[in-house]
């Protein structure tokens, strides 16, 4: 017995074929979309794919030329060797091959022969053809009326008050209609009270997050990356601004100008720098064993998907492995397009843990009310630094006093070294340790010092070398260095057991104390430094070993140098043996020391003023205060400003509302947004293969089927894109918005393929009245309203 589904089948075809034969053939309408399904894939714009020679898609291939004849003669289908082909009953030669289960309908072949007869005209692709408009006035209505007439359909009744508000309100606003509305509208509801209530809906704020539900969509919107952790990434602003840009009806062409190419308006507003965030939307890569070279090609290509998609309504991602099989896009415009994206700053694989730039180029989106507090902030904290910054008298006077109080370092020269873990540990000539050879994940550096005078304080400096990866100062591949522990003991000289430095317990007196660190970064800027680097001291009260602390440089590279200060709580005794313990014990870290040296302040009073000082203007003490120049001079001043007794208030004032700022500031949002930068080489890539390097570098341009975009001086960018987009010059993008608007308000588009008006797309319901809406959409100025 035949099942239902079977039986429906059967009565769909029978239905079709009795359908009778249009009395003029219309090859857009008719033909095209029966040739594109049939046989494109054999017979279209695929080179590569193309049969004998063989094509259906031009009207060259179709009639032929003086060389070749085409395969069919107009005007006489029996003559055409199209027509033999579909009604032979031969299977090496019918086509559509039966293999591939297209066969053509009893009611398409005579579609075919009668196209043929009526002299089988050819036209370009009805949406890649210029927008064209009748002569005679025409309505919506009279579009919609006259295909009922030719339907022999009556429109509907007139809907009645309460349901015409309500489809209304839902359709604008997605939102049901408030009540007082209902009640006015359907007291007396005239044309003009219907005015005013469109109006008024299309005026309120959930209009524009009706219409932003709708273009998120179409853009890809998300806040998280998409790949592997799918971390989230801070974007929200941009939809805030699509929300804000319906609401305020922003036109359509300078909406889409700012998405594209905020970032390169002459001087780009904060709007259109967060407009811009729209080419940061595509998923980001964060995973450890990705390829970066592949996520950029992936990330370039998802663009030209999408813009091609949002805004031209054409499947153009088909052509990043091959020409078009439908449409007339050959690969090479694919990575032409490309191109335009050429120029975004991006990474093909990000660091998700980097806080300060997890996903790339982002901007601040302070409201109103935290840009005033941060602003009154910022200014309050400039005045303090100012007053900081001022000399006085008092000032002067009291940093004499200090330098004279202030005790130097003295370079102390060990004399053993030891390594653990194996590494090779050797004196240099400035009393600097370096490592070499073995290179474990763990490691223990023992140094002893004979005959140390009295000390108050040890220092560790860190240094780089030109043997250290990067010139160090650490062993690590990217030159960091890590101090796990550092313990210190004074000995007997004649081989008594280790004892702590401190003479008392732990329990009442901590052996190390009042750590402070600085450093120095040579040839670095203050906008651009060239590394980062933490470091801290604990002292364990708890424990009953030494006092320990540890260290984390980050990036430090070959310019900077690090250093350590431990202050004792008394001086040290005399003629003793001092032993020094460096240990890296963080396996998971793997960065040990590479080159170092350890220093003392050499005195039996209070070292206060000699901890902290940078290397820089160490040296500078040992110049005479007459004898220095006014560089030297305002360079120790700047120091003593910072631990001046006089300025602590200011400080700790310039602290305090610093921390304000900067809690502040974690509150704000933040958004990403496109930076350019200079263009890297696109090339066609063969099948899309990212690692073959062999094909063509192309430059930006636009599709030749859709004309071409004058290159008035230079590379052309993505603002020249975003202009040809919405020029009257492209016959998509106008066609494509009022489609999509078409479907957001009455269930389908006019061409019921939203998202492809190619080959493969369907027939406009009412051609006529999609070019007119396209037509009075453009000159509106692009009013979506």
């Amino acid at each position: 017995m035949m099942n239902s589904i079977t039986l429906l089948s059967l009565l769909w075809v029978v239905a079709a074929d009795l359908t009778p034969l249009p009395d003029h053939v219309e090859f857009n309408r008719d033909i095209r979309p029966i040739l594109s399904d049939r046989c494109f894939s054999c017979h279209g714009p695929d080179k590569n794919k193309r049969e004998a020679e063989t094509r259906l898609d031009t009207l060259e291939g179709l009639h032929g030329n003086t060389d070749k004849a085409g395969p069919l003669v107009p005007g006489n289908p029996d003559a055409s060797e199209m027509i033999r082909r579909i009604e032979s009953s031969d299977n090496d030669e019918r086509m559509p091959p039966r293999v591939l289960g297209k066969d053509l309908s009893e009611y398409e072949r005579a579609l075919l022969r009668r196209w043929i007869e009526q002299g089988a005209k050819w036209e370009g692709h009805w949406a890649f053809q210029p927008i064209r408009r009748t002569d005679k006035p025409s309505t919506i209505d009279s579009h919609i009326l006259a295909g009922l007439r030719q339907a022999n359909l009556e429109r509907s009744p007139r809907a009645d008050p309460r349901t015409l508000v309500r489809r209304l309100s839902f359709d604008l606003t997605g939102l049901p209609p408030k009540p007082e509305s209902v009640e006015r509208f359907s007291i007396d509801p005239n044309d003009v009270a219907y005015e005013k209530l469109v109006d008024a809906l299309i005026a309120s704020p959930p209009f524009g997050e009706r219409m932003a539900v709708w273009w998120l969509d179409l853009v890809r919107y998300a806040d998280s990356v998409g790949y592997h952790g799918d971390q989230p990434m801070p974007v929200t602003p941009y939809r805030d601004y699509v929300i804000a840009s319906f609401n305020s009806n922003k036109p359509f062409d300078r909406f889409t100008m700012e998405q594209l190419a905020g970032d390169l308006f002459p001087e780009p507003t904060s709007e259109q720098l967060i407009a811009s965030g729209y080419n940061r939307l595509g998923m980001m890569s964060a995973e450890g064993g990705a390829q970066p070279k592949e996520y950029l090609s992936k990330y370039i290509s998802e663009r030209v998907r999408n813009v091609s998609g949002a805004w031209l309504g054409v499947t153009f991602g088909c052509c990043e492995c091959h020409d078009h099989k439908f449409d007339p896009f050959p690969t090479k415009e694919f990575y032409q397009l490309e191109a335009f994206f050429a120029d975004i700053q991006e990474k093909g694989l990000y660091d998700a843990g980097n806080k300060t730039d997890p996903w790339g180029p982002e901007m601040a989106v302070p409201s109103l009310e935290q840009r005033t507090s941060m602003d009154a902030l910022s200014t309050k904290i400039a005045e303090l630094k100012k007053f900081i910054d001022t000399p006085s008298e008092a000032l002067a006077a009291s940093q004499t006093q200090w330098e004279k109080e202030y005790v130097a370092w003295t370079t102390l020269k060990p004399s053993t070294v030891k390594s653990i873990s194996g590494a090779t540990l050797t004196i240099q000539d400035d009393a600097s340790i370096l490592a070499s050879g073995t290179n474990p994940p763990t490691d223990t550096y023992e140094l002893t010092f004979s005959d140390v005078p009295e000390f108050t304080a040890i220092r560790i400096e860190v240094l780089p070398h030109d043997s250290l990866p990067k010139k160090g100062p650490g062993r690590a591949g990217n030159g960091n260095f890590v101090l796990s522990e550092f313990e210190a003991y004074w000995q007997p000289k004649l081989g008594a057991e280790n004892t702590l430095i401190s003479e008392t317990s732990v329990e009442e007196s901590i052996p190390l104390q009042n750590a402070t660190a600085t450093y120095e970064q040579i040839g670095a800027s203050d906008g651009n430094p060239y590394g980062k680097w933490a470091i801290a001291a604990a002292i364990d009260r708890d424990a009953k070993g030494p006092a320990w602390g540890w260290g984390i440089m980050e990036q430090v590279g070959r310019t900077n140098y690090a250093v350590f200060e431990l202050a004792l709580d008394t001086p040290r005794s005399l003629n003793r043996q001092l032993k020094l313990v460096l240990k890296q014990n963080l396996d998971n870290v793997k960065h040990n020391i590479g080159r170092f040296r350890i220093a003392a302040t050499i005195a039996s009073r209070p070292v206060t003023a000699s901890m902290g000082v940078p290397l820089e203007t160490e040296s500078i003490f040992q110049v005479a205060p007459s004898d220095r120049t006014d560089t030297q001079r305002e360079q120790v001043a700047k120091h003593y400003r910072t631990i001046a007794p006089e300025l602590q208030a200011e400080r700790n004032q310039v602290e305090q509302l610093t921390k304000e700022l900067d809690l502040l500031d974690k509150k704000v949002p933040r958004t990403l947004i496109t930076k350019r930068v200079e263009p890297r080489p696109i090339r066609v890539l063969t099948r899309g293969n990212w690692m073959d390097e062999s094909g063509e570098v192309v430059e930006p341009g636009i599709p030749a089927i859709l004309g071409k975009r004058t290159q008035v001086d230079g590379r052309l960018t993505r603002m020249d894109l975003a202009k040809w987009i919405v020029s009257p010059d492209n016959p998509l993008t106008s066609r494509v918005a009022v489609n999509r608007l078409w479907k957001l308000f009455f269930g389908f588009g006019l061409s019921r393929k939203l998202d492809d008006l190619g080959a493969q797309g369907d027939w406009p319901t009412h051609p006529e009245l999609l070019d007119m809406l396209a037509i009075d959409l453009m000159n509106s100025g692009w009013d979506l309203k």
